[in-house]
């Protein structure tokens, strides 16, 4: 066998072990960007799931804040009316003698 030959054969089985590693490397880059994407949908889904979560936990908050509130609107708008009852008359005589007098 010839030094040409020799060579020849060399640089055929480089080429081989290129094509060999390429494809490994094509294969490895596609397993990790397959895992990546699964990794990266089950994050995004977790974050989804917490955020509903928390959605659903702050309108039970305010739901319940704003019937505390209301009973509260509640409770001072009757107490004005009893306010507003008690004081009836003597605003009414009031008035009246404030236009009589004119």
């Amino acid at each position: 066998m010839s030094v040409f030959e020799s060579v020849q054969k060399a640089e055929e089985k480089a080429d081989g072990l290129k094509k060999k590693a390429m494809e490994k490397v094509n294969r490895l880059l596609a397993e990790t960007k397959e895992k990546s994407e699964q990794e990266a949908k089950a994050v995004i889904d977790e974050a989804f799931r917490k955020e509903e979560e928390i959605t659903a936990t702050t309108n039970d908050a305010i739901g319940k804040k704003m019937e505390e509130i209301l009973a509260v609107c509640a409770q001072e708008i009757k107490k004005q009316e009893k306010t507003a009852e008690k004081n009836f008359e003597a605003t009414l005589d009031y008035i009246i003698g404030k236009v009589l007098s004119l």
